[in-house]
């Protein structure tokens, strides 16, 4: 007998309740202490709880999804409603499990493309489409229908969009959305930051407003981007001009610093390597630094911070120390 199969349906109907009311954010603390107890009381009540958790999450992804929508209407209205955590708590537990697997079937649809630390990937689409993945980034692709969905999920991807004004291409970036038919542009997970530059064509972003509708933050031509912390897209630079060849330098396996602080610097540069650089202190980290460098190639670059700022360099095969210039 698997897992699952243990977990019976009042189970799953009391998980939902207790995840509806989470949700909620109007749990007293006493609640809490309640569902904690609850939780710790059986191996059985994590599990349903953690399925109800992954059937929000699955949901949320696959909310704009028309195939989806039309099969199970339910989640449509309730995706669009404010208090659609409601929904959850009402819904009967054999329902649920129904839901789940017609999420999962649609979820696991998905293609994922992905690369480690230091490594690049180029993707070639069905459509013509070209995608290209920077170190250490994971982009899921689903085409149905009249939308070709992508979601960055972290890191970093250049997009070449082939041209077919039925069917919008868009790239889901935690919660907002980057639009294109027939165009280029660069989306970036930096952090908390989502980064968006525009090379060739006309891109728009959008981002969900507090009453659930879609709206355009800006509208961007080449030459053009915008930054934006991801949790809060209306708080955002508006539409600002960019360097092209610095924001797809990373391309050609280049790194390029504009008068970057370097701490900043040495924070980007080791997203492309294992092997760390490490700056010892707080004496260079609002030196300025300009250049470019291949990414990879942490001795090149130790080198430059010998040479301009008199560092100190300490290194083996798993990490490069940076240490101020003696007194």
């Amino acid at each position: 007998m698997s897992r699952a199969e243990v977990v019976d349906e009042s189970i799953r109907a009391a998980a939902a309740d207790w995840f509806a009311r989470q949700q909620s954010a109007a749990m007293s603390a006493a609640e809490i202490e309640a569902l904690e107890a609850w939780l710790q009381q059986d191996a059985r009540h994590r599990l349903a709880f953690s399925q109800c958790q992954q059937l929000s999450l699955m949901s949320e992804l696959l909310s704009g999804d028309e195939e989806l929508n039309r099969e199970l209407p339910e989640i449509r209205k309730a995706v669009r409603r404010r208090n659609r955590w409601r929904w959850f708590g009402a819904v009967a537990a054999t329902v649920l499990v129904a839901i789940a697997a017609m999420v999962l079937k649609q979820y696991q649809a998905i293609d994922y493309y992905q690369t480690g630390i230091g490594e690049q990937q180029v993707v070639h689409l069905e459509d013509g489409s070209t995608l290209m993945l920077n170190t250490d980034s994971r982009v899921g692709v689903r085409y149905r229908g009249k939308r070709r969905a992508l979601w960055l999920e972290r890191g970093e991807a250049f997009f070449m969009v082939a041209k077919n004004p039925a069917r919008p291409f868009v790239v889901n970036v935690r919660g907002s959305e980057v639009r294109a038919l027939g165009t280029a542009f660069n989306v970036a997970l930096k952090g908390a930051d989502v980064q968006v530059a525009v090379t060739q064509g006309v891109v728009d972003v959008q981002a969900e407003h507090a009453d659930g509708a879609r709206q355009q933050l800006v509208k961007m031509l080449p030459g053009e981007g915008v930054r934006y912390r991801a949790a809060s897209p209306g708080d955002n630079s508006g539409v600002i001009p960019v360097d092209l060849e610095k924001v797809t330098a990373w391309q050609t396996q280049r790194i390029y610093f504009d008068n970057e602080r370097l701490e900043d610097a040495i924070a980007e540069y080791n997203r492309y390597t294992t092997r760390k650089m490490v700056l010892v202190g707080d004496a260079l980290a609002d030196a300025r630094i300009s250049g470019v460098f291949n990414t990879g190639d942490a001795d090149a670059l130790a080198f430059a911070l010998e040479q301009s700022f008199g560092a100190r360099i300490n290194k083996n095969d798993q990490r490069v120390l940076i240490l101020p210039a003696r007194d």
